[in-house]
């Protein structure tokens, strides 16, 4: 039982032919890769089990983000390649939207009101409703 343990306590501690010569493989693997190395490595292992639809679709989100970054650099270049008359226009533009979209509410407000006047209330037309009701009772009395 002792020899037992000591052997297993030995390959453990990589002691031995075979603990030296994993040690030194592991110092080999250390000295001659990167720690990018190594991640590609994992993520490419990952990736092969994976199901096509799923690499499909990472790789639709990869060119969508791309895409996304691509503009959001564009539109960087282009704010600043703006000058201060593109901006000064911009905001008058800004200010004609608007004047006419307070146009178009004040529009809506006055259909509003007049559909409101034309339109008899509830309690008109419930009011009609028990006239209507008690000329026909009256009829068929």
């Amino acid at each position: 039982m002792g020899v037992v343990l000591a052997c297993v306590t030995a390959v453990a501690q990589g002691t031995g032919p075979q603990g030296d010569q994993i040690k030194q493989q592991d110092r080999d693997h250390l000295q001659t890769c990167s720690p990018t190395l190594d991640q590609d490595r994992t993520r490419t292992r990952a990736q092969d089990c994976l199901p096509e639809c799923v690499k499909d679709g990472a790789k639709e989100m990869k060119q969508t983000r791309d895409q996304y970054q691509q503009k959001l650099q564009d539109k960087v270049k282009e704010q600043k390649t703006c000058t201060e008359q593109d901006r000064t226009q911009l905001r008058d533009q800004l200010r004609t939207q608007i004047k006419d979209q307070i146009q178009d509410k004040e529009q809506l407000r006055e259909r509003v009101q007049a559909i409101r006047e034309c339109v008899a209330s509830h309690d008109q037309l419930m009011d009609q409703a028990r006239e209507r009701a008690q000329e026909r009772d009256r009829r068929g009395e």
